[in-house]
């Protein structure tokens, strides 16, 4: 689960990931071309990640996330059910 802004969403697979990173980016008015720089990383692999190609590399989506100010988090079966009872979702 990706946690940004208050919103934790289940991402579920590689495609979901690259939706929420494009999401997040285009919320924060960066280019692909600044967030590569931002992360240390190519504009390809960004592009390959938001259309959800099966390549992504975690160590690379990890430097993209930092340089979004955003996080991956996993969290067990009990965390989130308790962070849901917190929410009243």
């Amino acid at each position: 689960m990706i946690y940004y802004r208050s919103v934790m969403k289940n991402l579920k697979n590689i495609t979901d990931i690259g939706r929420r990173i494009k999401e997040i980016r285009k919320d924060q008015h960066v280019s692909q071309m600044t967030l590569a720089g931002l992360a240390g990383t190519g504009a390809r692999y960004i592009s390959e990640l938001e259309r959800g190609k099966e390549t992504a590399r975690i160590r690379e989506l990890l430097k993209l996330l930092d340089a979004l100010g955003a996080g991956l988090y996993v969290m067990t079966p009990q965390e989130v059910l308790e962070w849901k009872r917190s929410k009243s979702i």
